[in-house]
């Protein structure tokens, strides 16, 4: 008989916390490029007891695109979405002042490359979950509440001890944040820097540099609802269903999702004033149809009022400014580093280009474990600052679209009314060219450069000696 074969050995364990997007993004780009004569031993913990997805539609631009082009499932999203991005110019949404009983009409239909691509969030999920390996762990009805970095007798990390709300602990080699705004790997990585580096007289919450950690309201609030769309069609033929419908401190986005089954509604009613304040209250409920019916622009009340049924309020908070996004071998991705508005349809897109940066270089063959701290400093450099760019513009383009941003039409009549608001949608448009103008690309020839010019420099340096 032959000797029977034995799995190799894993070169190090690797926690992801949160089962969304970013979180199963990251497991299938590790998934795809880790060593099979090395593997890494890889565990997903989510805090809810099953798969479940919370929100609605989700918009798929070209950078995401190319990302799920290099995974190699890209055919099995186009299957997954209402209309797949062909290789040609076409219009990618249209803005439009409809807040008035008369004299409504489109003023700016943004032409997009590739155009877009809109999908249910569930899907997107589930194609995701299909690719990532049988042999990664998922592990359901784990809310961690803390990780704790075990060190030895030098003051070395030997492991993370990672803590969950049912009692129970595990142990990991690298630690990745993928649970969303109110991460709890966030909150674990700052409480433990602002004790070693920042006075002790200042709490983490009142700090310069820490409180960036703590989640702040945008001062939005969204109403989202799945409208089917045989059911608006019966009662209004001419309903558009890929708008920007726009008006001071509010605007209506609607798009079809679900191969064309619903139209994915959000209204958005703004607070200026409330911006980086704290909110008091549920993030995510149930909402009365009233509420709806006042964030709804004039001359589409009654179309909403019979069409969505169950809505929802979601109110937008952000993370905004993080200094940093790993420490020691821990690191954030996705939402718990970059919370952003919804306006430039980009955050589930971040969150993927995060994952691949983040889990090509942890797979890379290069990386050992006594290297997982320089390799996630790369990360850092290659994403961070980016995320944040996109971050701003988003905050940016929102307040546009409310009318509300300096320099560009506020809202109110006048005589060349068409012609601000003809400028304003070319600011708005100029807001979105980074999608098709800045290359995913460059950025994991930046990131492959770095770690094959350091580590392999630092492997010839051990080799010497």
């Amino acid at each position: 008989m032959g000797v029977p074969a034995t799995s190799p050995k894993p070169r190090f364990r690797v926690a992801i916390c949160g089962a969304g997007i970013a979180g199963l993004a990251l497991a299938t780009v590790l998934g795809k490029y880790e060593q099979k004569d090395s593997p890494l031993e890889v565990t997903i913990y989510e805090r809810q007891p099953e798969m479940a997805v919370f929100g609605a539609g989700i918009s798929v631009w070209q950078r995401t695109w190319r990302v799920m082009q290099l995974l190699g499932i890209d055919d099995q999203l186009a299957r997954a979405s209402e209309r797949p991005p062909v290789k040609a110019i076409g219009p990618g949404f249209v803005y439009r002042r409809a807040d008035r009983t008369n004299d409504t009409y489109n003023y700016y239909t943004v032409m997009l490359p590739y155009g877009s691509s809109t999908m249910h969030r569930a899907d997107l999920v589930q194609v995701l979950l299909q690719n990532v390996p049988q042999s990664y762990s998922i592990r359901m009805g784990k809310r961690l509440v803390s990780y704790t970095e075990v060190v030895d007798g030098y003051g070395d990390t030997k492991y993370y001890e990672l803590q969950f709300t049912d009692g129970t602990t595990a142990e990991a080699d690298v630690v990745i944040g993928a649970d969303g705004i109110k991460s709890a790997v966030r909150m674990s990585m700052y409480d433990a820097a602002h004790r070693q580096d920042c006075a002790a007289e200042v709490d983490r919450g009142h700090c310069p540099r820490c409180s960036a950690a703590t989640p702040k309201w945008t001062g939005i609030i969204t109403y989202r609802a799945l409208i089917p769309t045989e059911k608006l069609r019966a009662i209004d033929p001419e309903h558009q269903g890929f708008r920007y419908t726009l008006c001071r401190r509010q605007h209506v986005v609607s798009y079809p999702v679900s191969h064309g089954g619903f139209i994915n509604w959000i209204g958005f009613k703004t607070r200026p004033e409330m911006e980086g304040t704290i909110y008091e209250g549920k993030s995510a409920e149930e909402a009365p149809k009233e509420e709806i019916w006042s964030s709804s622009t004039a001359g589409r009340k009654r179309v909403h009022s019979q069409c969505v049924e169950k809505p929802t309020r979601w109110v937008i908070n952000m993370i905004s400014g993080l200094p940093f996004s790993v420490r020691g071998r821990a690191a954030l991705l996705g939402d718990a580093v970059h919370a952003m508005e919804t306006h430039l349809g980009a955050g589930a897109g971040q969150s993927i280009e995060d994952a691949y940066i983040l889990g090509r270089l942890l797979a890379h063959p290069l990386t050992t474990l006594d290297r997982v701290h320089d390799v996630l400093r790369i990360y850092q450099s290659v994403r961070l600052s980016f995320a944040n760019t996109i971050f701003e513009r988003a905050r940016e383009t929102g307040r546009m679209c409310e009318f509300n941003w300096p320099g560009q039409y506020d809202g109110n009549e006048c005589l060349d009314e068409r012609e601000q608001l003809e400028q304003l949608g070319k600011s708005i448009y100029r807001n979105w060219q980074w999608q098709w103008r800045e290359s995913f690309d460059e950025q994991w020839d930046v990131a492959e450069w770095a770690i094959e010019q350091f580590l392999h420099v630092d492997a010839q340096k051990v080799q010497a000696e």
